[in-house]
């Protein structure tokens, strides 16, 4: 199969060294508005780096969208009427009325990256939450940084980004969340934390009300010193996973290199578009959108909890 990734940014160089451990994968082409980052990304795997997305769609199978958050529904529909396969970042879509459009037009040929499933402490999780009974109580605490001189400027855009914190890190916690739990969101509450100076919250708190009746209570916060921790209290004992692995009480799970396993996840998801494992669905990346919209309707009202609109 051939890959083509449109956007020459952090993101794309972590797939573009995914995808070249891949059998049956190769890079083809890189897009980016800027020639000297394509260039430079292509360079590093002989690919041909180009500026138009049709050079994209004449030269892969399979396009990788690591380009600003609201450019992902007509580039979508555009690469699903020539009949590509799309690998769309989180998250999905600024709305989730984009995220129906995208369905719509791309139907099975859309993918949505939620390679958080595939890190090895996640999957191992998943299996150890099996031994420790019902959860009853879920917690997660993540950090960005927002202040970093080589964030992109569109991330403090509200129009291009969707959003702030909730959006461009609250998706990935909500579907692990969702994953772990085994539920679908169905109602938010929520608050935001906007600075003086900035469109976007950089920090926010809620409470994500699962259809299955359990909940995860989760806080981002933007902070230049880089923390994830997801601790789940069970009947039977308490779980966390960190960068580095998981534990079960003072007991060590597994231990990982948290900078290669976060590039490992992004292979082994490529692996699955490979032999046909969806793994995740369209509707599962279009929920997580849906609930930070949620998030934000009960951010801006009482911070009472709000619907999800699925």
């Amino acid at each position: 199969m051939r890959l083509g990734i449109v956007g020459a940014g952090e993101v794309a160089w972590r797939h573009a060294a995914a995808a070249a451990g891949v059998d049956g994968l190769t890079l083809t082409v890189v897009a980016d508005r800027d020639p000297d980052r394509a260039a430079r990304l292509a360079g590093r795997y002989a690919a041909r780096a180009v500026t138009a997305f049709d050079d994209v769609l004449a030269a892969a199978d399979l396009v990788v969208l690591a380009v600003p958050h609201a450019d992902h529904e007509a580039l979508t529909v555009r690469a699903a009427a020539a009949g590509r396969q799309v690998l769309v970042e989180k998250p999905m879509a600024v709305t989730a009325a984009a995220c129906d459009r995208m369905i719509a037009a791309a139907g099975e040929r859309l993918r949505v990256g939620q390679q958080g499933r595939f890190f090895a402490q996640v999957r191992a999780a998943r299996e150890e939450l099996d031994n420790l009974g019902m959860p009853l109580l879920y917690l997660e605490r993540r950090s960005t940084d927002y202040a970093r001189a080589d964030r992109p400027a569109w991330f403090a855009d509200p129009a291009r980004a969707g959003g702030g914190i909730a959006m461009l890190v609250g998706v990935h916690s909500i579907d692990r969340a969702s994953w772990l739990l085994g539920g679908r969101p169905h109602a938010v509450a929520g608050t935001v934390a906007t600075p003086s100076g900035w469109t976007v919250e950089t920090s926010a708190a809620a409470t994500v009300y699962l259809d299955n009746g359990r909940r995860a209570h989760l806080t981002l916060v933007d902070s230049p010193a880089f923390f994830h921790e997801t601790t789940i209290v069970c009947e039977r004992g308490t779980l966390t996973i960190d960068p580095g692995g998981v534990s079960v009480g003072a007991r060590r799970v597994l231990d990982v290199d948290g900078d290669a396993e976060y590039t490992a996840s992004f292979r082994r998801q490529y692996e699955a578009i490979l032999r046909g494992d969806p793994t995740a669905t369209p509707q599962e990346g279009r929920h997580a959108v849906a609930a930070v919209e949620a998030w934000y309707r009960s951010a801006a009202g009482t911070g009472e909890p709000e619907t999800v609109r699925l």
